[in-house]
This record gives C-alpha cells, structure tokens and sequence, in this order.
C-alpha cells in the first residue's frame, strides 16, 4: 500500500465522487481542508484500485474496486494500517468490499448493547440519514425552547472539549468562522450541548453533535440541533446526518427532527496499537481464500 503525499489527494477526487455513501469527511481530507492521509493499492496498470482515506477525527473510508480486495491485498493493507494512536473508524464502499474485509477479519456483527471497546476489532452498523423537511417542519412547530442557544464564536470555539467538538473537523477557529457554524444550548453559563458543521460543501451541510454527561437528557441537544438546522434552511443548505446506528441517543434524535433512514452499513471498529497492533500476525488471521464472487450481504435501502 503508497502512503500519498497531500499534493496527490486530488487526483482521487474522480474515485471519491463515485462513492454513492456519505463520504463528507473523506472530501475535507482528498481536498485538504484539514491534514488527513491517504493510501492506495495498485492494479496491475499502476492505477489506484482501492483508497483508504483517513481523517484526523479517528473515521476513514475505503473504497474502490472490491474484485481488486483479495485476501493478500487486504492482509497487505490492515497491516500497514495498523499503527494507529487512538480507535479508527473504517466504512467501507461498495458493499462487495465492506464484505470482503468482515469476512477476512472474522467478524460478527457485535450486540447492540456493547459498548466501543478492546483490543480486538468490533463489526457495529452506521446509518446514513436523509432530511425530510415536512417531517421537520411538523416537529419544529412543537418546540418550545427551553434553553439559551448562542452561536459559537472564536472563543467558544476553543472552549468546547468535547469528544466531538469543531476544533477536531477544522483547522483553527478562523477556518471555522469562514466555512462553517454552530450553536451551543448553555446552562447555568455552562456550554451544555453544541450542534455544528463538522463538514460544509456545494449545498451540504454536515452536523456534528455533542451533549456535555451533565446536561443530558434534557433537550439541549435538540435546542443545538433546531438552531443549525434552521440556520441551513435559511441559507439553502440541506443538513447531513449520520452516526452509528447503536448510538440511540443521536440516532433518536435524527429521527425525531425529521431525518429517515437512507441506508445502513457496516462500520468498523479498528483498535489503537503499536506498530503491528492487533494485525501483528494477520497473515494468519487470514483464510487463504474468499467467496468468489464476492457476494453483498448488506442491507442497503435508499429511499
């Protein structure tokens, strides 16, 4: 696997346009927004076959041509990738790949009241969201804030330290004041929840989402979340959402502001570790042999 340098991120966009999933955060790196990596795996012509893409917020996407995902080449690419300092996020497009990669790795899909954790790599499910703005615009009309919301300037930029906080989809406060928005619910001067654009490109706007442990469970998620989704609705912008489906507390929420379930995928969990990690020795974790042909096995419905 070539570990690209980001003067050659742009020459994948083409590849990356096809990826028919919600590839946001793999665009903020392909077009540097923010200082993500990028690795591909060759065909026999010397062109990019599969892309993994990995942005600095711990999510990555691989993507390409799933007859090229042989048993040696994913060995190749899981070991190279190993070394990682905290969890990776991995999705995985088209299906035929994410299918591929699972069934390499062994994996079963874990129980849906596991929690994110461990040495060994965990098969959860991520949901992509569309945004119905009659489903909107019926639960809109029956909020009544109960909190202060205010918009989220230089300094609440910095001040936020969530575990999903602007500061981690954007380079500086400046960049994010530029490109993007947000909102904070506060309490008692506190910043309870944060609703912002975690990515924003052509007429797409991404929302990343946060509830301090302290306030939860009593609606500043929501009031965070009415704010930027009204901001979009006034400036033409349709707002993105997606999480891992196991998270109910975002995933309600999607719903109860009117978003539908577009399509659900695997998303894989790949533990921090040292140089070799968990992959030390996956030339024999591997079967020597895949199903042929590759055969989906997920579920996709877009509505």
């Amino acid at each position: 696997m070539e570990a690209l340098k980001p003067a050659q991120f742009a020459a994948l966009l083409p590849m990356l346009q096809q990826v028919p999933i919600n590839h946001l955060f793999a665009r903020s790196v392909l077009e540097r927004k923010v200082e993500g990596r990028a690795w591909v795996h060759r065909d026999a012509s010397g062109a990019p076959a599969l892309v993994w893409v990995a942005h600095p917020y711990g999510m990555s996407l691989l993507f390409g041509d799933a007859a090229q995902a042989s048993p040696e080449a994913l060995q190749a690419m899981l070991r190279e990738r190993a070394a990682r300092s905290e969890d990776e996020w991995l999705q995985c497009s088209p299906p035929p790949l994410a299918d591929a990669l699972v069934a390499a790795l062994g994996l079963s899909p874990t129980p849906s009241n596991a929690a994110p954790g461990g040495a060994a790599p965990q098969l959860f499910t991520r949901t992509n969201f569309r945004f119905d703005a009659a489903r909107y615009a019926q639960a809109r009309a029956g909020f009544c804030a109960r909190h202060p919301v205010v918009e989220i300037d230089a300094a609440l930029f910095e001040r936020i330290d969530f575990s999903v906080a602007p500061r981690r989809f954007w380079r500086d406060a400046a960049q994010f004041q530029r490109e993007g928005t947000g909102y904070c619910s506060i309490a008692g001067g506190q910043i309870a929840a944060c609703a912002f654009a975690s990515f924003v490109f052509d007429d797409q706007l991404e929302i990343g989402i946060e509830t301090h442990p302290d306030h939860r469970h009593q609606g500043h998620a929501l009031t965070a979340a009415i704010a930027l989704i009204d901001h979009c609705l006034l400036n033409g912008l349709a707002p993105v959402w997606s999480c891992r489906k196991q998270n109910t507390g975002s995933w309600q929420l999607a719903q109860k502001l009117g978003f539908v379930t577009s399509v659900d995928l695997p998303y894989l969990r790949l533990p921090a570790g040292g140089e070799a990690g968990p992959f030390a020795n996956a030339e024999r974790a591997f079967p020597m042999e895949l199903p042929n042909p590759l055969v989906c096995k997920w579920q996709i419905d877009i509505v």
